[in-house]
């Protein structure tokens, strides 16, 4: 009767198989490189799509008005097409961006992974050692617990790690419009890597200048002050209107002063706490390497039979803490260095094609 059973389930088990690898086989994988995702997501994102269906309504509309000729229809029809152009182009950059973030946060969460994963299979290791130890009468069973406690909570990051792994990468795929479980392999691998920041704060300042909305919105508002004054120098205007024009014109010298001075020290405090924050993933880096020395020298002791397995224990687990925490903080340098890339239009420094 075992001998048939065995059998039922061992044919059982081909079955599945036969059903299963084909499907696993047909299943697609996308290899996506950076651009390739911008490109996805300006094609399928939801979201965009409604930007690209009102700015498509508005051209449309224009496009009427200039075939009826109506003075007043025509002018406000260019208005909502000049205001449909400027939404479109933020709804279009946001999404870039949001791509870029989101692809570099999909990386992070991979080596999260790998990093959980590492910690738990030395977890295991000590147990598996420590369980040696106790059948041979060198450990009592309080150290074959706490080798367990170790265990138990190294594998549940590591599961953590995977479960927050998976809602990233749906997420990358809803961002991109693509079904929620396509399997996707993000091919530029490099943006792990730590990238130090080289340019300098007046640099960065100077760049920003020539892309930063704000300095862009208030330079137009003075051009059409500049433009309101020379129409009320006109003999023919009354000389209340050129005081008026004069006076907005000033108003809009101090607005463009205004706006230059907050993007400064936008500007100021997004370089040095990027700064910092590269000062610290140094000294993580430094940490975690005298603490695997450290747990080396521990692993030296024990074997010796020096050290009990709490000491053991307990470096493991600082270690792979600080090896989580430097994940967490290189995440968190890689998007503030995107952060103020983007933010003084340097995109090319960030592999991008940027041709809106």
């Amino acid at each position: 009767m075992l001998k048939n059973l065995k059998s039922t389930l061992v044919l059982a088990l081909f079955l599945c198989l036969t059903i299963t690898l084909p499907m696993m086989a047909n299943q697609q994988v996308r290899h996506l490189r950076l651009q390739d995702a911008v490109e996805l997501a300006l094609e399928h994102n939801l979201s965009f799509q409604i930007a690209t269906l009102d700015w498509q309504a508005a051209q449309a509309k224009l496009h009427r008005a200039e075939i009826v000729g109506d003075e007043e229809m025509l002018k406000e029809a260019e208005k909502e097409w000049t205001k449909a152009e400027e939404v479109y182009a933020e709804k279009r950059q946001e999404l870039r961006d949001m791509v870029r973030t989101s692809y570099q946060q999909l990386l992070e969460s991979e080596s999260m992974v790998a990093s959980a994963k590492v910690a738990k299979e030395r977890a295991e290791s000590q147990l598996a050692m420590d369980e040696n130890k106790y059948k041979a009468g060198l450990l009592s069973s309080l150290d074959i617990d706490r080798a367990h406690n170790s265990l138990h909570d190294a594998t549940h990051r590591y599961q953590k790690a995977q479960v927050d792994l998976e809602t990233k990468r749906m997420q990358f795929n809803e961002t991109l419009g693509l079904p929620l479980d396509e399997q996707v392999v993000l091919t530029e691998r490099l943006l792990l890597d730590f990238i130090p920041f080289t340019l300098s704060l007046e640099t960065c300042y100077e760049l920003a200048l020539d892309v930063d909305p704000g300095i862009l919105a208030a330079k137009e508002g003075l051009q059409k002050a500049k433009e309101a004054v020379l129409v009320a120098q006109s003999p023919f205007t009354p000389r209340v209107e050129l005081e008026q024009a004069l006076m907005n014109q000033e108003k809009a010298e101090i607005a463009l002063k205004q706006a230059e001075q907050a993007l400064y020290f936008r500007i100021r405090s997004d370089y040095y706490g990027l700064l910092n924050q590269a000062h610290d993933l140094d000294m993580a880096e430094r940490n975690i390497k005298l603490e695997k020395q450290s747990l080396q020298a521990e692993e030296s002791k024990y074997a010796a039979g020096v050290v009990s397995n709490a000491q053991i224990v307990a470096q493991q687990e600082k270690l792979a803490n600080l090896e989580e925490q430097y994940s967490a903080a290189l995440s968190s340098y890689a998007l503030a260095r995107i952060k103020l890339l983007q933010t003084i239009g340097q995109y090319e420094e960030l592999g991008e094609n940027h041709d809106d």
